[in-house]
C-alpha cells in the first residue's frame, strides 16, 4: 500500500512535468539510443559529459530536472526538439515552484502601479524557470555591455522578490532580457515602466540637467558650463566607460582599485536623482577613471591616493563639506 502524500511520499507530478518527461522520452525513442549511449553523446552547456544515471533522473517523475540536464539530454539524442523541451521545462519549473499563480500579475498593457510592475517582473522570472541570478545576469548582457554592469545581482534579487524598483530603464530592460523577453516586446514593457515612474525625474523628461563638476574643470583651467544636458546617449557612454573600467583589472591587476572605484561612482551617478550625490559621483568617477587610464599608460601611481566618498551619506554635513572642499 502506497503511503499517503505528505507522509514520506513525493507529491504527484504535475501535468507540465509529465508533458516534459513524455517529450524527452519521445526524443530518446526517435534517437534509438540507450542511456549509456546517450551518456557518451551528452555535452552540457559547458561541455561536461553527463552520466547515464543523471540522464535517467531527467525522465524520472520525482522532481523537475535542471535546465542543464535537460539540454544535455536533448543534445545527446541528436534529433532536435531543444526549444520545445526548454519551453516545457520552464512550464514544469513554474508548476513545481507554485509561485506564479499567487502573483496575480497583470498583463503588460494593464500595468499601472509599482505593485503591478513588481508582480509582472516576478512573473516573468517565474515563467523563465527561475534561473540562478548569475545565469540571469549573464543573459542580461548585450554584445557591447556586460551583464554585471547592466544588472547588479542585488537589483535582480529584489526584483524576483517584488521589492524595490528599477530606477533606470536599462536595468529593467536587462532583467527582462535575462528572463527571455524578446526585443519586440520591450517597447510595451518600457511604456509600462514609464507609467509607474510618473512623478520621478526620469519619467517626466527624457532629458535631464545635472550640475557640472566645476571643481574638476576649473583645476584643468577650463570654464565650466552651468549645467550639462544628460541625454540617453551620454548615459550609454557612461555605461560603456564603466564596462571598460571593470575589465581593466583583468589585464593589469594593480589598477583594480581605481577602476572599481570609478565603476561604483558611475553606477551611483546612473541610479541617483539627487543633485549633490550626482555631483560627487560624477566628479569622483571621472577622477578615478583618469587615474586608471594613467596607470594603464604607465604614467600614473601604482595605488589610488584619492579618498572615496560615501555617496549614501553625501547629504550629511561632513560629506557635503568634504565634497565642497574637493570640488572647489
Amino acid at each position: 500500500m502506497n503511503p499517503p502524500v505528505g507522509r514520506g511520499s513525493a507529491p504527484a507530478p504535475g501535468r507540465d512535468h509529465r508533458g516534459l518527461v513524455d517529450h524527452l522520452l519521445a526524443l530518446k525513442e526517435r534517437s534509438g539510443c540507450s542511456f549509456a549511449q546517450l551518456a557518451s553523446n551528452s555535452r552540457t552547456m559547458d561541455g561536461t559529459t553527463v552520466s547515464a544515471t543523471t540522464l535517467k533522473r531527467v525522465v524520472d517523475l520525482k522532481t523537475v530536472p535542471t535546465e542543464r540536464a535537460v539540454v544535455a539530454f536533448v543534445r545527446a539524442c541528436g534529433v532536435g526538439g531543444e526549444q520545445e523541451a526548454l519551453r516545457r521545462w520552464r512550464a514544469a519549473r513554474a508548476e513545481e515552484r507554485g509561485i506564479l499563480p499567487t502573483l496575480r500579475a497583470p498583463a503588460v498593457d494593464s500595468i499601472r502601479t509599482h505593485a503591478d510592475l513588481n508582480a509582472a517582473l516576478a512573473a516573468a522570472y517565474e515563467r523563465a524557470g527561475a534561473p540562478a541570478l548569475r545565469v540571469l545576469q549573464e543573459r542580461a548582457a548585450t554584445p557591447g555591455m556586460a551583464g554585471q554592469v547592466l544588472l547588479p545581482l542585488k537589483a535582480a534579487w529584489r526584483a524576483t522578490r517584488r521589492e524595490g524598483r528599477f530606477t533606470a530603464w536599462y536595468q529593467c530592460e536587462a532583467f527582462l532580457r535575462g528572463c527571455g523577453i524578446p526585443a519586440r516586446d520591450m517597447p510595451r514593457w518600457k511604456e509600462a515602466w514609464q507609467r509607474t515612474a510618473v512623478g520621478r525625474p526620469a519619467a517626466r523628461d527624457r532629458f535631464q540637467t545635472r550640475p557640472a563638476p566645476e571643481g574638476l574643470l576649473s583645476r584643468r583651467g577650463r570654464t565650466p558650463s552651468a549645467v550639462i544636458t544628460w541625454t540617453p546617449e551620454m548615459e550609454k557612454s557612461v555605461m560603456v566607460l564603466g564596462t571598460a573600467l571593470a575589465s581593466v583589472h583583468d589585464t593589469r591587476p594593480q589598477m583594480e582599485r581605481s577602476a572599481v572605484a570609478a565603476v561604483k561612482a558611475l553606477e551611483v551617478l546612473l541610479r541617483s536623482f539627487d543633485p549633490p550625490v550626482q555631483r560627487a559621483a560624477l566628479t569622483q568617477g571621472l577622477l578615478h577613471a583618469v587615474e586608471a587610464v594613467a596607470r594603464l599608460n604607465g604614467t600614473g601611481p601604482l595605488s589610488s591616493r584619492n579618498e572615496r566618498l560615501d555617496f549614501k551619506r553625501v547629504q550629511s554635513g561632513p560629506d557635503r563639506a568634504r565634497l565642497g572642499r574637493r570640488a572647489g
